[in-house]
């Protein structure tokens, strides 16, 4: 299995609620262009992405999906998923992730999550996840593998 870890994009207060920037629009184009490198170099596909209900993880999983598929990457499933929010247990994440059926998943989410869910994975790559930013995972089995971190710019 293939987990890609995304922090959602710059994302200040705008009208009361975070909301991406242009510069987070942006970062999250280049992201999501450099991930369709990936795909293809690595000839998978991308089986399921799943993001936070809030709105600055929405507004990033639609401008991945946008940018996906102008790279030609097959379609695929997009859900919602409460479990991605910024203050989940990552325990309880990691372990809901590791159930799912397909085999490359991306996931949007928020700090600290993103975070907290790689140390959960890799307590050894425990970092700061900047805006935009992926870790690529490849579990083998049950055991999760550190393959790639990704950051704009």
């Amino acid at each position: 299995m293939k987990v890609w870890i995304m922090r959602h994009g710059d994302a200040p207060y705008i009208d009361g609620e975070r909301q991406l920037s242009e510069l987070g629009k942006q970062d999250v184009a280049l992201m999501a262009q450099r991930l369709a490198t990936v795909l293809k170099e690595q000839e998978l596909e991308l089986e399921v992405m799943l993001a936070s209900p809030y709105l600055r993880a929405q507004q990033t999983a639609d401008i991945v999906e946008q940018q996906l598929m102008s790279a030609k990457v097959s379609p695929f499933l997009i859900e919602q998923e409460p479990l991605l929010r910024s203050e989940s247990d990552p325990e309880m994440t990691a372990s809901y992730i590791e159930a799912l059926p397909q085999s490359s998943i991306l996931l949007v989410s928020h700090m600290p999550l993103v975070a907290n869910l790689l140390a959960t994975w890799l307590p050894q790559q425990g970092r700061y996840f900047p805006t935009s930013a992926i870790a690529e995972l490849e579990f083998v089995g049950d055991k999760p593998t550190f393959r790639n971190f990704y950051e704009p710019n």
